[in-house]
């Protein structure tokens, strides 16, 4: 590489430039490197800068591989042109720190933020999500590449709902002259048992740990969990994770017989391809379809609709909310929230009427299309008040982080509105201070 150029001499500074690319900041740490943000104004598009550190690095085994996780990753460039893949573009090497151009998602997170019990994808987008995944690996696979390191924080989604998936560090690549990583390479928790056993390994080892990664999207819980490592690797050779029903009552018989092929202990019992996958998903998404528009949903729709929190949205943004939203009956005297908890959900009233109680003395009420919960918009805030069933109340609870994966014209239908109703509640406050005094 030629030019004038700051040198990369710390894994945690900001050059100047990297190649030819000016950088603009920093916008991720690993333990493999540090990932800029830059603008190639020839193709006027962002793009992203991994920079390995591999001189930096005191150990040298992890030097090396991270030397050849770089190489594997090199060898992509251009390779692989499917819409759920994360492109590479370009990569290179520059006064001993090597370098990884790939495109750059504004707003995109990782699966990762969806496998809590309290925060999962509705049934339907996790199987829309996997369909996605599926084809981009038949894509991959037919072409030689096995990614090996298939996991929750591996798969990005995209603010407008799509999927890429991400770091192919590890990847077996058939027509690579590139030296392999060795042994155990991976996430223990994903991996296939063939992967766990050092044997050789062909496309259907992500098959499997797509299956693992659809196992956690769909409960919250990965399919194996142990104290040590040794645990973990026996459990993934030789025991069977609990069924998908024992954690969540909704899920059907047919999204579990898919899961439990996918994590097939024999290869040759496993889906044959991600194309196989696919159709089997499509089957069940079909389904789940059908399910969801539903009178129930119809009636829930309908409900919503006739609330003033909703009367500027379209029908297509009620329908993102309700997205983003699960329905909840409370009985009298149920706490919806407790003073003090956290949460990223806010909350509106369907139906009922509810109490509002701080510091133990009962501060005001709310009833039909009243909302709450605007700390969830404040990161690590607490709940500053208790809310309480006065009576029967339905209640839809928005969770934020699902809300960030709506359109823009929904998100910004809904902090208008949220806003709006929270400004009236300090008004009404205020007025009341003054009252008192």
């Amino acid at each position: 590489m030629a030019g004038n150029v700051t040198p990369i001499t710390q894994p945690h500074a900001v050059p100047a430039k990297i190649g030819k690319y000016v950088i603009i900041n920093k916008v991720g740490q690993g333990s493999t490197g540090s990932v800029f943000l830059s603008h190639d104004p020839y193709y006027r598009r962002d793009v992203a800068i991994k920079v390995y550190n591999i001189e930096e690095d005191a150990n040298a085994d992890q030097a090396r591989v991270s030397r050849k996780m770089f190489f594997n990753e090199a060898h992509m460039v251009g390779m692989l042109q499917h819409p759920n893949i994360m492109p590479i573009y370009d990569a290179g090497e520059e006064n001993g720190s090597y370098y990884v151009v790939t495109e750059h998602v504004q707003g995109a997170r990782t699966l990762a933020a969806y496998c809590r019990p309290d925060n999962l994808l509705r049934i339907d987008d996790v199987v829309e999500i996997i369909f996605k995944c599926a084809k981009a690996l038949n894509y991959a696979h037919g072409r030689g590449v096995i990614h090996r390191d298939i996991k929750p924080s591996n798969i990005m989604l995209t603010i407008d709902n799509d999927v890429r998936i991400i770091d192919f560090g590890i990847a077996i690549c058939n027509d690579s002259d590139a030296s392999q990583i060795e042994g155990i390479a991976g996430s223990p928790s994903y991996m296939s048992p063939e992967q766990v056993q050092s044997e050789e390994l062909t496309s259907r080892s992500d098959i499997y740990s797509l299956g693992a990664v659809l196992y956690e999207l769909l409960t919250g819980f990965r399919p194996f969990r142990a104290d040590s490592l040794s645990k973990l690797l026996h459990q993934i050779v030789y025991a069977t994770p609990p069924p998908i029903h024992t954690y969540r009552e909704d899920l059907s018989e047919e999204l579990e017989q898919v899961v439990a092929m996918t994590m097939q202990k024999d290869p040759a019992k496993r889906c044959v391809s991600g194309n196989a996958l696919a159709a089997d998903l499509t089957r069940v998404y079909q389904e789940l379809r059908t399910k969801y528009q539903s009178l129930d949903n119809q009636e829930h729709f309908d409900l919503l609709r006739s609330l003033n929190f909703f009367h500027d949205f379209s029908h297509a943004e009620i329908w993102e909310v309700l997205r983003a939203s699960d329905w909840r009956e409370y009985k009298d005297g149920d706490d919806i929230v407790r003073e003090g908890e956290m949460d990223d959900r806010f909350y509106i009233i369907v139906a009922g009427e509810a109490a509002v109680e701080a510091n133990g003395k009962q501060r005001g009420s709310l009833t039909n299309g009243d909302c709450f919960g605007e700390t969830s918009y404040v990161s690590g805030a607490k709940r500053t008040a208790s809310i309480r069933a006065k009576g029967p109340v339905t209640i839809l609870r928005v969770s934020s982080t699902l809300l960030e994966q709506a359109s823009s014209s929904c998100q910004l239908r809904f902090n208008k509105v949220f806003l709006r109703a929270l400004i009236t509640r300090l008004q009404g406050i205020e007025r009341a201070k003054v009252s008192q005094n």
